[in-house]
């Protein structure tokens, strides 16, 4: 179990919105076109805080660099939803390795469960310990140019291996890393200037209010726990 689902939850109740069009979005949504089930239309929401800080975060890249806006890939993640991805992701892996996969036995290589873990969180249905996209308040984003296409960054969304980690690129010498690396701080920057935290496997992955971010910055607790649309 990760260190951050220690921390105990006080939810402040905001509501999950909508996110506005303002802020660009991969459509149609990547989860959505691997048959991911989302019972409700409103599959692009986050809590209300999380989408003031996300536009203020976009306004903020835009002004100091007038080619780039962010671009979300993910946002609020129903805990079905995230239930699906994470058995997809464990069943890809069991494959890509070559190995027989049953539906039924999610216990069959443990040692596969924990990579996966690294880069999914557990779909738990305790309320005490949601996955970080369960309450609204983490998201998956990247930059995109003028034309709104993602600029490189040195690996894809959702890329299972170290070079997902944030400061993978900063002790290599390729021109290509270090732009690689400059683009990954950027985007730090951007959102830490905004109060989000960093996921430490993932240079696409930031929270806002969920025990990730209290336990990053040694809060006693975190203000949202999992999050619905009724």
């Amino acid at each position: 179990m990760k260190p951050w689902y220690q921390i105990p939850i006080v939810d402040n109740n905001e509501k999950l919105i909508s996110i506005p069009s303002e802020i660009d979005l991969i459509d149609p949504h990547p989860y959505l076109a691997l048959g991911a089930p989302y019972k409700s239309r409103r599959i692009w929401s986050l809590r209300e805080g999380v989408v003031s800080r996300l536009i203020r975060a976009n306004n903020y890249l835009k002004s100091i660099h007038n080619s780039y806006s962010l671009i979300l890939y993910d946002s609020w993640r129903p805990i079905e939803v995230q239930s699906y991805m994470f058995y997809l992701t464990y069943e890809t892996e069991c494959k890509r390795r070559g190995l027989e996969f049953e539906s039924n036995d999610m216990n069959s290589y443990p040692e596969i469960i924990k990579e996966v873990e690294k880069f999914w969180a557990y779909p738990s249905f305790d309320d005490k310990c949601p996955p970080p996209h369960s309450t609204g308040g983490a998201i998956d984003l990247a930059i995109a140019d003028r034309s709104g296409k993602l600029i490189d960054m040195g690996c894809e969304i959702d890329n299972m291996d170290l070079s997902a980690s944030p400061g993978f690129y900063k002790n290599h010498d390729s021109k290509e890393s270090k732009i690689w690396d400059e683009r990954r701080n950027l985007l730090k920057q951007v959102m830490l200037t905004f109060e989000f935290v960093q996921h430490p496997n993932e240079w696409w992955h930031f929270s806002y209010g969920d025990q990730l971010w209290a336990w990053t910055n040694q809060n006693k607790k975190a203000i949202y726990g999992k999050a619905v649309i009724n």
